[in-house]
């Protein structure tokens, strides 16, 4: 997993274009699954509160643990 695969992603799930409030892009969802991470919240909850597709939300963490 690549920072070029995870844009691919919020590119095809069309990701930041009807949000009432868009996300800053992939940095933002970075930090925002490493910080719930640290928190305990799951990338499941994360995805369901944000109304992003489960995968995107799994492929942030994967790339994370990657290092």
């Amino acid at each position: 997993m690549t920072r070029d695969d995870l844009e691919a992603m919020r590119k095809e799930f069309g990701l930041g274009r009807y949000d009432p409030e868009p996300s800053q892009g992939l940095e933002d969802d970075l930090h925002q699954i490493r910080r719930n991470a640290r928190l305990g919240v799951s990338p499941e909850d994360w995805a369901k509160t944000r109304g992003v597709p489960l995968t995107y939300a799994r492929a942030l963490r994967r790339f994370l643990k990657q290092g």
